[in-house]
């Protein structure tokens, strides 16, 4: 099954070929399913939002079947107290206690956007069932990227059910102040950011905020939003290309530059979601223009100025090294390049007739980032 996003394939081969009748394998041997890898339910997460986006904009019925598929694998992973494994062998036989934290708030935002853009009505119910199974966990995060995906999941809640508007900012609340008090220790003049290191999935702490903002209108969220997602940007992004924070070593504050490899596709729709969300929040166009130069990261608009994409399987290669690209393709990379490319598709459709103060259409604002 093939859309495009302006020209751009938007495929969900790959997708289908690392998925059996269990859910999506974690890992590939180059385009070959790893099936000695099983699974995890953060990758049957995200493939689950994939789906129900990818159906929100082309009703077809393939994104419907991998919905079933993707939320029968978190029914079977959801324990008895409402909390997820994360890893499940091949045998289909849990291979964890429980999950980490953020397994769970990738399941519990999966559930969430669900609820929001059922890819179909019959799912519907059991979505809503294992969502409210898990929901208490949410007050018992600790960790900030943990916390930052449950302040997303319940954003999607409060719009999927927006009679639950009370409920889900009173638990927002807690989790957003958590961040806030992290960047009250943290930031500087220097150093305008969260946590004393960027890592990995930088990008959603400061969408955490804005959806926060949001959900409650407090105006602090997103004043520490907007500040510390432009000190992302001004870290990452070198004139009109971005430069990812390398997991070599990661870049603390008392580094001089970050390192540059290797650079992961997960980083990158980090940027686009996080940059989207603040388009969302605020209406400022710039933010539109991160988004689709975070895009054309995956397309070669990056150091090595080479391709991530495989056109012949659909795939996403899982990074960026000083030698070139990892040619495997597991999952996590082929799955956040469909939502990225998915979520900037959405934007385009949802603003096309927009009209900017300069008199330019947002839809043209993209395409002036395009690379030509």
């Amino acid at each position: 099954m093939t859309s495009h996003d302006s020209g751009r394939p938007v495929s969900l081969d790959h997708m289908r070929r690392l998925t059996d009748g269990f859910g999506i394998i974690q890992h590939a041997d180059y385009a070959l399913p790893d099936y000695r890898s099983g699974y995890c339910t953060d990758d049957n997460s995200r493939a689950l939002v994939v789906s129900a986006l990818h159906h929100r904009l082309h009703g077809d019925a393939l994104s419907q079947e991998l919905a079933i598929t993707y939320l029968a694998f978190l029914r079977f992973a959801q324990r008895a107290d409402g909390n997820f494994h994360n890893f499940i062998g091949f045998d289909r036989r849990p291979l964890d206690e429980s999950g980490s934290e953020e397994c769970y708030g990738h399941a519990l935002w999966s559930l969430a956007y669900v609820l929001y853009a059922p890819p179909r009505q019959d799912i519907l119910q059991p979505a809503e069932r294992l969502f409210y199974q898990a929901l208490p966990w949410v007050r018992k995060l600790e960790h900030p990227r943990s916390r930052a995906f449950g302040i997303t999941a319940l954003y999607w809640w409060w719009k999927a059910q927006p009679d639950k508007k009370e409920e889900a900012e009173n638990m927002a609340r807690p989790l957003a102040d958590y961040l806030m008090t992290r960047y009250a220790e943290h930031a500087g003049p220097a150093w305008q950011w969260i946590l004393p290191e960027m890592t990995y999935g930088n990008a959603k702490l400061p969408e955490a905020l804005f959806r926060a903002y949001q959900m409650t209108g407090e105006a602090r969220y997103l004043e520490v939003a907007t500040r510390t997602l432009d000190f992302l940007c001004q870290k990452t992004f070198c004139g009109d290309m971005l430069c990812l924070v390398g997991n070599a070593g990661w870049y603390h504050a008392d580094d001089t530059e970050p390192p540059i490899y290797d650079q992961q596709p997960i980083d990158a729709a980090a940027m686009v979601e996080a940059s989207l969300a603040a388009f969302d929040a605020t209406g400022e166009p710039g933010y539109l223009r991160r988004a689709w130069l975070s895009l054309e990261w995956f397309f070669g608009r990056n150091t090595l100025g080479q391709s991530l994409y495989d056109p012949q399987t659909g795939g996403c290669y899982d990074g960026l090294t000083e030698a070139g690209v990892n040619k495997n393709r597991g999952a996590e990379s082929t799955i956040v390049l469909l939502q990225a490319q998915l979520s900037v598709l959405e934007a385009r459709q949802q603003i096309s007739e927009t009209v900017l103060s300069e008199g330019e259409s947002v839809s043209s604002s993209f395409e002036k980032a395009h690379i030509k």
